[in-house]
């Protein structure tokens, strides 16, 4: 009789013992799930909040379309994935809120100072990265990856050499020759960098070159000339 009593005793120690683990692992699990979802739910405002800040900067660029459209769709991807994960949450709609619409007129960039010229080259920059991350996902084939590239490159390259002559020109105006010239040179830099395919690079290396003959102190038609046709 003793020794039955011993062995239903074991055996319900054994029973709550499993059972303690049964749900000790199950409450185990459940916090590894929230946490994991807490972990992505971060990620995602994270990368939401990259993709908004290049939006509102390339919006003031002139940003070619594909590319705004690209990054918008991206952005609703991650709201989806939000409204899945914590549908109650009032990130959804703050994010809603930031993302920049056709609507309204937008302003440009001062690109007359370092930290807007930056600020510009990186939103481009993470365009680019973001439009082949696009690519390897499937979600673009390669000719419409190349295309925008091109066109985001296109625009990185464009602001500078506006940037550069504009400042170049003001200087100028200013009797401030040995500057601008400086300025007028970086652009060449610039546009001497350009593809060799680009159709505008010829018309621009002609327009700098003319700038720098006629910013040159006691400039002659002969240097103008020289200047003109140099690295042509």
């Amino acid at each position: 009789m003793y020794s039955e009593n011993s062995t239903v005793l074991v055996i319900c120690l054994v029973a709550i013992l499993l059972i303690a683990l049964l749900v000790n692992y199950y409450v185990h699990q459940m916090q590894q799930q929230k946490l994991q979802r807490t972990l992505l739910v971060k990620k995602l405002r994270f990368e939401a909040g990259h993709i908004l800040d290049a939006l509102a900067t390339l919006k003031q660029l002139q940003c070619p379309a594909e590319a705004i459209e690209l990054l918008n769709k991206g952005v609703i991807e991650i709201l989806e994935k939000l409204t899945r994960l914590k549908p109650q949450s009032g990130m959804i709609e703050q994010i809603q809120s930031q993302i920049p619409t056709a609507a309204g007129q937008q302003q440009s960039l001062n690109l007359e100072n370092d930290s807007a010229m930056k600020k510009a080259h990186s939103a481009i920059r993470f365009a680019i990265r973001f439009v082949h991350q696009r690519r390897s996902l499937g979600a673009l084939s390669g000719i419409q990856c190349d295309e925008i590239t091109k066109q985001l490159q296109w625009l990185d390259s464009k602001i500078e050499i506006d940037t550069h002559i504009e400042l170049g020109k003001r200087l100028l105006s200013n009797d401030k020759k040995a500057v601008a010239i400086s300025k007028f040179k970086q652009a060449k830099g610039v546009i001497a960098r350009l593809p060799h395919k680009n159709p505008q690079k010829a018309e621009l290396m002609t327009e700098i070159n003319q700038r720098i003959a006629q910013a040159l102190p006691f400039a002659t038609p002969t240097i103008a000339a020289e200047t003109k046709t140099e690295n042509d």
